[in-house]
């Protein structure tokens, strides 16, 4: 199982020029996390205007509660001289929102922009810094006019990203799936805890998960009696083996219900007819040495596998995903079309956003079946006769 035990410095220049495309690309970005949950924190400006449409200056705007700093305000005499009237301690005002951010561990700080007072090393520069330095993903939008001073002030710490939305969410960490699917959890009664020797399930009001056990007890000192959301949290805990498949059951619980509907096509069938280089984990070619190294796990050969070789398409058993391998097989992959498939794959449409393109997973339609095949011993693998196959497509 993979641990994450620190937050390493995610630093973003999001790159942007008077002919770029998506310019609202940073700000739709920090919109979608902010909606699906993520404390998202930060500063972005808007010229301000009249009752009559005319431009009467710029504004510094809260992201997270829509609050407005009239940064500039020139006047006649300004615009005369040639001055932008621009309101210092009202950007000190403003910069109290991103140390605010920053003391309360905030998942995402946005910025735009690098402007002339931060190329200066001025405006909000110190809290850019900062916020990145304590393990805050920032992003911060940088004219391509200023990227050589971009690079001397962060010393070239961070990434540069194109302005659009596919490499912003390439850049966001892989691990965070799991914040993500749990938090968005109903926060709904559990109504039954199964714990077998080889599968957890967790029941609540619209569906069923089920993961495999780690450990194999099946008497567990956890309190089971908790809210749908509050077990599926713990899927984030990965030090806590029990704990974390706990919180995949839950996971999979909310997100496979029981009336779904879908195409239920086998998502091992995604890349059947095309003339691509894909990779099955598990399978691989027989010259490698690796390959039959027993001493590793299927999963972690095709991790090695992935850092040697480039593929086209990979497809990845749902196993991945109760294990906490997912993220880093995503992180590794590059711009492989990917497949989750079997009967642990979330069917979370959020996932496409992380780098998945199909997933391929299974709803419990019979719980009743799925308790006594749990209770007498079964796997995941075993549920098939109490479940049904979906398939979900990225669009696009």
């Amino acid at each position: 199982m993979s641990i994450q035990t620190t937050r390493p410095t995610r630093l973003g220049g999001v790159l942007y020029a008077a002919n770029t495309p998506e310019r609202n690309a940073l700000l739709d970005f920090a919109k979608i996390l902010q909606d699906r949950g993520w404390h998202v924190a930060g500063l972005t400006q808007e010229l301000a205007y009249d009752d009559k449409g005319e431009k009467i200056g710029l504004d510094a705007i809260d992201i997270k509660n829509g609050d407005h700093y009239p940064l500039a305000r020139p006047s006649k005499e300004d615009r005369e001289n040639n001055t932008c009237g621009f309101d210092v301690s009202l950007l000190c005002e403003a910069s109290s929102v991103l140390r605010r951010a920053i003391e309360e561990k905030a998942d995402l700080l946005v910025v735009e922009k690098f402007g002339e007072r931060e190329q200066d090393g001025n405006g909000l520069a110190e809290e850019i810094i900062a916020a990145a330095l304590a393990g805050i993903p920032t992003l911060v939008a940088v004219p391509a006019s200023a990227l050589e001073i971009w690079n001397d002030f962060t010393g070239r710490l961070g990434a540069l990203l194109p302005h659009d939305q596919e490499a912003l969410w390439q850049w966001w960490p892989k691990w965070n799936l799991y914040q993500e699917l749990a938090q968005n959890v109903d926060d709904t009664p559990v109504l039954h805890v199964e714990v077998g020797e080889n599968a957890i399930l967790v029941a609540g009001a619209h569906g069923c998960g089920v993961t495999a056990n780690p450990l194999g007890k099946t008497a567990l000192d956890h309190p089971l009696h908790q809210s749908l959301k509050s077990l599926a949290l713990g899927a984030t805990q990965m030090h806590n083996p029990i704990e974390h498949a706990i919180g995949v059951a839950a996971i999979l619980a909310h997100y496979n219900r029981s009336d779904m509907t879908g195409s239920d096509h086998s998502g091992l069938t995604h890349f059947q007819g095309r003339d691509e280089r894909v990779l099955i984990a598990g399978h691989f070619p027989p010259n490698k040495d690796y390959s039959n190294d027993f001493t590793m796990l299927p999963t972690e050969r095709a991790l090695q596998h992935l850092i040697e070789n480039a593929y086209d398409g990979v497809i990845l058993p749902s196993h991945t995903f109760g294990d906490g391998l997912l993220p880093t097989l995503l992180e590794t992959k590059g711009l492989a079309e990917t497949v989750l498939v079997g009967p642990e794959t979330p069917l979370a449409p959020a996932l496409f956003d992380y780098g998945l393109n199909v997933l391929s997973g299974r709803i419990i339609v019979d719980t009743e079946k799925a308790i006594e095949i749990v209770k007498n011993g079964g796997t995941p693998k075993d549920l098939k006769p109490a479940s049904r196959y979906i398939t979900l497509e990225k669009e696009g």
